[in-house]
């Protein structure tokens, strides 16, 4: 029932919320293709003559220094028809107004940025235009298919929200901001392909069309950084959302063989008489095979049923969480009818084996009683009772484990799966937060980074002159789009001084590098792998803005490995010469002690000061990621309290038919007078035992199935290596064996029950 619930309600769920999207991406007209650069007529008209095109739209977007609630950052402008929607990438008004035609004043909110900075309609927001700030309104705020998920880029997927902004305003005055602005807006070309268009290619096709008519960045709808990393929580999902199921439904297959294997060593007379009267074999094999097929099948109608309800639960918790705008909630046949079969096949497999093993019951045999005809201890027993230096405890649990080799089997295997289970889960949890560690440990070693206005003089100075500022480093940044082999990149180029101290810039085997001399540049190793480039290599770098459709030519000195997107890094000399971008922000790292400011004041601080357009705080990006692994973090508790259950209920089942099938022989070591705390010391050494021995191969499953969950949500935007230390194994094994020593307790309230007497009796007859 808990394995097929699981599987309809996480694999539905995942369906749902794919659904979901592309039910918001249709109502909203989200763009397959978007192009950037080059001359907007041209490319535009390139798009509208490709096959499968069925809307083309062009914009305006810009980087300008915007004021929003009396914060100052580097905003987002993005264009829209004043008076009515575009065709390509509409938004949603969820308060407030469109920007009727005419209003140059007025603009649309996005809606993560109206809740981080507190906006609603008829609020006053400030952009600069290069010259001064200019006065705008908010009409409203709205969803936007670009910003499902509040991704600036896809190397900025999780960022300081406090530097996130978007503002729709119509294109008229998006070009009026944009005109003197320091950095040059780009102008952009949005093509949407028909249903059909999208299924059969023709994205790639009309990719290539729009290169060849100019465009500088072509990026489909799969690069878009929000749809990107929201298909990354999906892979990762749907993987999850059939892996661990299974997990529960293989532990039901072998509780269930166990049990059935117990039923059928209980009526070994029963079946020894109907097959001596006359009987078909396979009649009595089918009867025991139905024990399982009917309880198998009655789970899964359970788990069917509540699994429906938690599906609508799953999906709404879901996209609620993420905004999403249109939320579809299906029920797939299909999905409830391979539930249904998966609880049949679990009984199948269960009952298999020991309906099969009444076929070659021999009716004699079977008669002769519980022990059957004696038979000469093996080399095992004769070993064991040689070895009186043992303890007898520990002797006798030896001896157990291979007298009854499937149900040591079958508890080990139990321990098998859980240990999986809470490995995957807790590897995950590791190694998440050791690429935390590294990412803003290793790699960004600034505590925040400044964007300047190039034509402010003295911003150096005052910047070190701030209460709390120990260390300012001039930084030089561009956006660029990386192209090689036909292949294109955009990412940003970081250019540091050569003996920078602000970053770090680790390699793929772990270690660290320099900065390369003027001309060469690193790259991430995904960013490499995407563009087919090696160390050596030369390649192209363009701005979508400068007007160079050439670019310019520069060599890759070698791969840095980081957890969190893949960035291209240089001298400020190779930045400037390839972009032409001028120095444009600094570096800080804050003093540290008991008397120092906290971040917010200096934060407070540096954003008064006259030359500076956006803030960005490393710590705040770090506690950013960590409110987003809140979520994680309680699957993964989940995950671990569902391991322990699952060795629990394995071992508990495997010790109950261990004591059903010991009755005779436990009742006569109490009608001896051996004491109750021998046997349960008995017990549990040979349960203890079986655990330990599954142990090593439980623990290289483990780390093979955290290797392949990190493996699910591994890409161009984050890299994470599997971290898993010694602590967590042994934590891991030790929560195993504890839920196999927590299984003894009603072990122990079994044998405390036992009736000496009836157990005598009916031995005697």
């Amino acid at each position: 029932m808990v394995g097929v619930l699981l599987f309809v309600a996480s694999y539905d769920a995942y369906r749902n919320l794919g659904s979901s999207y592309e039910h918001t991406y249709s109502q909203m007209g989200f763009a397959d293709v978007t192009a950037s650069g080059g001359d907007a007529a041209r490319v535009a008209a390139a798009a509208r003559s490709s096959d499968g095109a069925e809307a083309v739209a062009t914009r305006t977007q810009g980087r300008l220094p915007v004021s929003l609630g009396g914060d100052e950052l580097l905003g987002r402008v993005t264009g829209l028809p004043a008076g009515k929607q575009p065709p390509v990438n509409k938004v949603d008004v969820v308060s407030g107004r469109y920007p009727r035609s005419g209003d140059t004043g007025g603009v649309l909110v996005e809606s993560h940025t109206a809740k981080t900075f507190g906006l609603s309609p008829g609020d006053i927001t400030k952009a600069h235009d290069g010259a001064r700030w200019r006065t705008l309104t908010v009409r409203g705020v709205a969803d936007s298919p670009e910003y499902l998920w509040p991704a600036l880029s896809r190397q900025q997927v999780l960022g300081d929200p406090h530097n996130f902004a978007v503002l729709f305003a119509p294109e008229a005055t998006v070009r009026k901001l944009t005109r003197a602005a320091h950095d040059a807006p780009t102008v952009q070309t949005l093509v949407r392909l028909s249903d059909r268009a999208r299924q059969d290619g023709s994205a790639a096709r009309v990719t290539d069309r729009l290169r060849a008519a100019g465009a500088v960045e072509v990026q489909p709808r799969s690069e878009q950084p929000s749809d990107a990393t929201l298909n990354e929580d999906l892979k990762g999902f749907s993987q999850l959302s059939v892996a661990f199921p299974v997990l529960f439904l293989s532990a039901a297959a072998v509780a269930a063989y166990v049990l059935i294997t117990r039923l059928v060593l209980s009526e070994r007379k029963v079946i020894a008489t109907f097959l001596a009267a006359g009987a078909p074999r396979g009649t009595v094999a089918r009867h025991y095979l139905g024990h399982g097929v009917l309880a198998g099948a009655g789970g899964a109608v359970l788990g069917v049923a509540l699994g429906a309800i938690a599906t609508t639960a799953m999906t709404h918790a879901y996209t609620a969480e993420l905004g999403i705008p249109y939320t579809l909630v299906e029920r797939r046949p299909a999905v409830m009818l391979t539930g249904l079969l998966f609880g049949v096949l679990v009984g199948l497999v269960g009952g298999a084996a020991p309906a099969w093993a009444t076929t070659r019951t021999a009716p004699a045999e079977s008669m002769r009683g519980e022990g059957g005809t004696l038979r000469p201890p093996g080399r095992w027993s004769t070993a064991l009772a040689r070895a009186r230096r043992l303890p007898l405890t520990l002797r006798l649990a030896l001896r157990e484990l291979g007298r009854s080799r499937r149900r040591t089997l079958a508890t080990m295997l139990g321990s098998v799966l859980a240990l999986v289970l809470v490995l995957s889960s807790a590897g995950m949890a590791t190694s998440m937060k050791a690429a935390l560690d590294v990412q803003f440990d290793t790699v960004q070693r600034e505590d925040a980074t400044v964007t300047a206005d190039a034509g402010a003089p003295g911003t150096r100075k005052a910047l070190s002159a701030v209460d709390g500022v120990s260390a300012v480093e001039p930084v030089t940044t561009a956006q660029v789009t990386a192209t090689a082999h036909g292949e294109s990149y955009g990412t940003p180029l970081t250019g540091y001084r050569p003996r920078t101290t602000m970053h770090g810039f680790r390699t793929p085997d772990g270690g660290e590098r320099a900065l390369p001399p003027p001309g060469s540049v690193l790259a991430g190793k995904a960013l490499a792998a995407r563009l087919g480039l090696s160390p050596g290599d030369r390649f192209t770098l363009r701005t979508s803005g400068s007007g160079d459709s050439r670019g310019r030519q520069v060599r890759l000195a070698g791969l840095v490995d980081e957890p969190m997107g893949s960035a291209l890094y240089g001298t400020q000399d190779t930045v400037e010469a390839a972009t032409g971008a001028a120095p444009n922000g600094f570096a800080l790292r804050f003093a540290s002690g008991p008397a120092a400011p906290s971040h917010d004041q200096v934060r407070e601080d540096v954003t008064a000061l006259e030359g500076v357009v956006a803030y960005t705080d490393s710590r705040a990006v770090e506690r950013q990621v960590d409110r987003y692994m809140t979520l994680f973090r309680v699957f993964v508790g989940v995950m671990l309290l569902l391991g322990g259950v699952l060795a629990l209920t394995v071992v508990y089942v495997t010790m109950t038919v261990n004591i059903a099938e010991r009755t005779g022989e436990l009742a006569t070591l109490r009608a001896v007078g051996v004491p109750l705390r021998r046997i349960a010391g008995l017990l549990a050494a040979e349960n203890l035992t079986a655990t330990a021995l599954a142990l090593p191969a439980g623990l290289a499953a483990g780390f093979a199935a955290a290797r392949e969950s990190l493996g699910s949500f591994s890409s161009d935007m984050f890299s994470v290596r599997l971290d898993i230390g010694w602590p967590v194994a042994v934590g891991a094994a030790a929560a195993v064996l504890g839920a196999s020593l927590l299984s003894q307790i009603p072990a122990l309230r079994a044998v405390r029950r036992l009736d000496i007497a009836r157990v005598v009796r009916e031995r005697a007859n």
